[in-house]
Formats: structure tokens, C-alpha cells, sequence
């Protein structure tokens, strides 16, 4: 009797235990995906490699759609994919790895999290099935090695040179003349977008006119090292004759490889500007004078003396008054030129031609160049306050999308609008405009606080009592 009681007991056990078994065959196997980041620290400038695993049960009936993994602060860019299969708990998965490397612009904290996978696959074929799988978290630091905080700004790479190329309008300087100075600096290990400009210097005795720099990357698809390109030029025009010397390039920069801080140098560049000749005499028009005498030049005269006349007085009116009108009318010009390639307005002009040419690179960074003209910018001019200022969400979308492209691997040509981009800047842009007019037209009158002077001179150096 007590045998079939301890029998009555155990069924209903094994029966749950039965039912779990069936449930746990039933369950459908799930896509994986794993995400790691290495090294978890990393110099400022150097990468860390994301790698991403990717798995289905039987295949993926297309690629994974992943995102940017765009990091603030850093610059993202997609290395190798390689396919790959693996069973587990019996069961046959095929996938991709994925690399991609995060290059951190300062020092500090980075994390990627919130990212999701969308995965098409046949886990029983011809039936299709679409899953959306969060990716773990992961995070990375970098930092500034102690030997090389002395370093303004801070560069890193495995490999850097440097190099300048000087162009001259003609072999004996005069003035009026022009020198085009280009400068190329070449790194590997690190992108073009951290590679610091050159600030060309301004001299007196010469005009600057500095040029837009060009950017570079080049990977070598065999060994996946990626070569950067930053080409800096200007063009000086001679104003004055002298001598003169183009300041002398260091470029300090910390060798990951050797752990030391390394110096590339360029030479400075003298010029030597001459005078620039009077233009000689006209000749008379009817060729050679040879059949002039004193006399007929006399009897010329006396019978033409009110031309001579007017001839002398508009000769020498021309000679007192004409330089200084001359200069003040190439002066005047110039000035007004200059003025006017520095102007806000044309800086905006540049970013609108480089909008509507749908050039994502030439666009990013005449945004770059424009950013500073605004006079109710912060001082720091930086896209992001840029965007906190004009609170446009819809601004904000079209500039993630142009870094996206340009810096996170995203070449969809619907990933940005032009024409929506553009419209965002307008309005950010008259917006910001009226604004800084309306705060300018408010300030107090500058007569209705003293001078600091005439303060001081009345209290005749003592200070007030409290």
C-alpha cells in the first residue's frame, strides 16, 4: 500500500518535469550577439577596438543592421567583418564579426550603451523571423601619459612626418609678388581629424590669405593600418620690399611605440623682396623722336601754347594729387576686400555652396569656419554649443547624420538632407543674428559710467571710506 502512495506522489513531479523538458525542446533557439572592447584603457589619439559577434540559428538571410556606435568626443571607424560558424548546445549558428575603432579626442570615461541589433535569419527555412537584440554595455578609458602632459595640443601616433613645399610667383621676389607656403603632415595609427593645424602667423610687410586644409585617410587593406594626411597652406602676398623669414614648424607629438615624446621640424623660410621697378617712360606714339629739333620744338609751342598749357597743368595736377588718390583708393579696396573675406556673410556663402554640392567634408568643416563669425556664439564656438543655442531638433538630426557620414562609415546618400540642413542653419543662423543686434542696441551708453581715470583722479589716489 505504501508503494503505491509513494507512486501517487511522484507522478504528478515527473509530470512537471516532463512538461519542462518538452517546453525547454520547444523553445525556439534565439540569435546571440556579444560585444567586447580591447585594450579597456587607451591613449588619448590611439584606438579601442569594438569587437561585435553576431549569431543566428541555421544563417542570416541579410547583414545585420548595426549602428554607428558613434561615441561623443571620439571618432568611430569600421574595420574588417569576417564570417564565421559555431555550434552551441548543439545547435548550428552562422554570423559576422564585426571591428570597429574608437579613437577618444580627450581624456576620460567612454561608453557604448542603449545600442540594439536588428537580425533577419532562418531558424527553420523557408520561414523567415526578425529579432531586435540589445547589445551589452562596454566602456573604455583613455588618458594622457604623465611624460607628455607638457604637450599643447597633445598627439599621438606610431608614426609622424612632416613636410613643406614653398611656391613663388617668380624667381626674384619684388613686391607685389606672391609665396604660397603648404605644409603636410603625415601620421599612422591615428585619423586626419586629430592631426592639430598649423596657425600660419600674420607679418607686417605681408598680406596673409590662408586656404581651406585638406584631410586624408588611407587603411591598407592587407595589414588594416590607417595612414592620416592633414595639408595645410596660405599665400603671402609681398606688400613691402625687405627681408623677411617665414617662422621656423615644431611639431611635438608622443611615439606610442617608444613611449617618448619626439619633435619633426621644418626650416624657416627667408625671402628676400625687392623693390619693385618703376614702369619706364612712354615713348611718343608715332615711334622715333629723332627728327625733333630745339627749334621746331619751340615753334611747336608757340603755335599749340594753350594745349602746352593744359598738357603742364593737367601733368602736374596728376603729379601732386595722383599717388596719394591712387593709394587711397587701392587702399580703401583692399581693405573693403579684406574685410569682406573675413565677413560672417561670406563665411556663410562658402557653407551654402558646399551644402548644395551635397559635399558632406567641405560642408562640416566651412560650418566649422563659419561658427566663429556669429556674435552671439560662445567663445568656444564648438558645434554642440551651437546646437544648444539654436534648439532646433530638427538641426540637430541633419548635423548627427553629416558627422555620421563623415566620420562614423555611414555613406547612405539619405542620411542627411542638404536642403534640410541647409534650412536649419538659416533659420538658427537670422535667428542668432537678430538676437545679437537686439543685446548690442540695449547695452547702457558708454557716458553714463565715468572713466576709471577721472574716478581715480578724484579721490586723488585714496580710496573711499565704508
Amino acid at each position: 500500500m505504501r508503494h503505491w502512495l509513494a507512486v501517487l506522489v511522484l507522478l504528478p513531479a515527473a509530470a512537471l518535469t516532463l512538461q519542462y523538458a518538452h517546453a525547454q525542446q520547444a523553445a525556439p533557439p534565439e540569435p546571440v550577439v556579444e560585444l567586447t572592447v580591447n585594450p579597456p584603457r587607451v591613449v588619448v589619439g590611439q584606438p579601442a577596438t569594438l569587437h561585435i559577434l553576431v549569431l543566428a540559428p541555421n544563417y542570416m538571410t541579410s547583414p545585420p543592421d548595426l549602428p554607428g556606435f558613434q561615441v561623443r568626443n571620439a571618432v568611430t571607424r569600421q574595420l574588417q567583418s569576417v564570417n564565421t560558424n559555431e555550434q552551441r548546445d548543439g545547435v548550428s549558428y552562422a554570423g559576422v564579426q564585426f571591428e570597429y575603432a574608437i579613437y577618444p579626442q580627450e581624456p576620460g570615461s567612454y561608453a557604448v550603451s542603449g545600442q540594439k541589433a536588428h537580425i533577419k535569419y532562418a531558424a527553420e527555412p523557408p520561414a523567415t523571423r526578425e529579432a531586435d537584440v540589445a547589445l551589452p554595455d562596454v566602456a573604455f578609458e583613455a588618458f594622457i601619459p604623465d611624460a607628455a602632459l607638457e604637450l599643447q595640443p597633445f598627439l599621438s601616433a606610431s608614426k609622424l612626418t612632416i613636410e613643406q613645399e614653398v611656391r613663388r610667383s617668380s624667381d626674384q621676389l619684388k613686391a607685389g609678388d606672391a609665396v604660397t607656403r603648404t605644409v603636410t603632415l603625415r601620421a599612422e595609427g591615428t585619423p586626419a581629424m586629430l592631426l592639430p593645424p598649423y596657425p600660419f602667423a600674420a607679418m607686417a610687410g605681408l598680406r596673409l590669405y590662408p586656404a581651406q586644409p585638406s584631410l586624408e585617410d588611407r587603411t591598407d587593406v592587407r595589414t588594416d593600418v590607417m595612414t592620416s594626411t592633414r595639408i595645410d597652406s596660405a599665400t603671402y602676398m609681398l606688400e613691402r620690399p625687405g627681408d623677411y623669414a617665414l617662422p621656423a614648424i615644431d611639431v611635438g607629438w608622443w611615439n606610442v611605440g617608444s613611449g617618448k615624446i619626439e619633435t619633426v621640424h621644418l626650416d624657416a623660410v627667408p625671402l628676400e623682396v625687392a623693390v619693385n621697378p618703376a614702369a619706364p617712360g612712354a615713348a611718343p606714339a608715332g615711334g622715333s623722336s629723332e627728327g625733333w629739333t630745339w627749334d621746331g620744338f619751340v615753334d611747336f609751342v608757340a603755335e599749340h601754347w594753350l594745349s602746352a598749357l593744359l598738357v603742364v597743368l593737367c601733368i602736374a595736377a596728376l603729379t601732386w594729387f595722383g599717388p596719394g588718390v591712387m593709394r587711397r583708393v587701392a587702399d580703401r579696396h583692399r581693405r573693403r576686400r579684406q574685410a569682406y573675406l573675413q565677413s560672417e556673410a561670406f563665411a556663410f556663402g562658402r557653407l551654402r555652396r558646399a551644402v548644395r554640392h551635397r559635399d558632406a567634408r567641405a560642408a562640416y568643416f566651412a560650418l566649422l569656419d563659419w561658427l566663429p563669425h556669429l556674435d552671439a556664439a560662445p567663445p568656444d564656438n564648438t558645434l554642440g554649443a551651437f546646437k544648444a543655442i539654436a534648439r532646433d531638433p530638427a538641426l540637430d538630426r541633419q548635423l548627427g547624420a553629416l558627422e555620421g557620414e563623415l566620420f562614423g562609415g555611414q555613406r547612405e546618400a539619405d542620411r542627411w538632407s542638404p536642403r534640410q540642413l541647409l534650412r536649419g542653419v538659416t533659420v538658427a543662423r537670422r535667428s542668432l543674428r537678430s538676437h545679437a543686434r537686439v543685446h548690442t542696441n540695449t547695452r547702457l551708453p558708454q557716458h553714463l559710467n565715468p572713466a576709471a581715470a577721472s574716478s581715480a583722479s578724484a579721490y586723488l589716489g585714496r580710496k573711499p571710506a565704508r
